[in-house]
This record gives structure tokens, sequence and C-alpha cells, in this order.
């Protein structure tokens, strides 16, 4: 009876992570609509491609230069005085992203914990 149960368990350890990929990635490959945004219908309703002659081109134009404008120096930059009173001191309290962060990194510390100690007995 133990090896066999035994042999269950090892089953077991290696379909549960398959079965997590098959029910996780099925919805998304059954249920989800395609991306239309990103790949828009192609019209053609010109008919088949032809090809049109080339007009003949222009001599090339080149306009004439202007004259740079006149120098002018930058103007001075004012004075900047210290702050009058100090600045505020730093926030103390933490984004929700990393309180998120923790509460998910401490219930998988939980969890690992937890599995240990039903390995022991």
């Amino acid at each position: 009876m133990t090896t066999r149960r035994t042999r269950l368990k090892k089953g077991l350890k290696k379909l549960v992570p398959v079965m997590t990929v098959t029910f996780t990635a099925a919805p998304f490959a059954v249920w989800v609509q395609p991306a239309h945004a990103f790949f828009p219908p192609f019209i053609n309703d010109s008919g088949p491609p032809r090809v049109l002659p080339q007009p003949p081109s222009p001599p090339p134009f080149e306009p004439p230069t202007p004259p740079p404008p006149p120098f002018n120096p930058p103007p001075q930059p004012p004075d900047v005085s210290p702050p009058v009173c100090p600045p505020p001191p730093p926030c103390g309290v933490p984004e929700p992203a990393t309180v998120v962060s923790g509460l998910i990194g401490l219930a998988a510390a939980a969890g690992y914990g937890l599995r240990r100690n039903g390995e022991k007995k």
C-alpha cells in the first residue's frame, strides 16, 4: 500500500504543473479575439498592379541661401538665491506595489515553510 501511495504522489507531482499550464493557456487559445488593431485589413480595389512611366525630372533647383542672422549674445542668467525654507522631509509611506510584492513574497515563504514541514512528517 505504501509503494502504491508513493507512486501516486510522484505521478501527481509530475501531473500538477502540466495541468496548471494547460488550464491557464487553454482559455487564451479558445476565447481570445484576434488582434485586428495590430493588423488592419488590406483592401486592394485598384485591380492588377501596373507600372507607371516616370515623368521627366525637372532640373535641380538650388534656392539662394539667405545671409546668417546677426549675432546677439545671450542674456545673462538671473541670480539664484537659496530657498528661504528647508525642503519637506521624504515621505515614509511605501508605494502600493511594494506592499503587494512584500505580501506575495511572505505568502511564498510561508507556503515553502508549510511544504517543508509536511515533508518531514
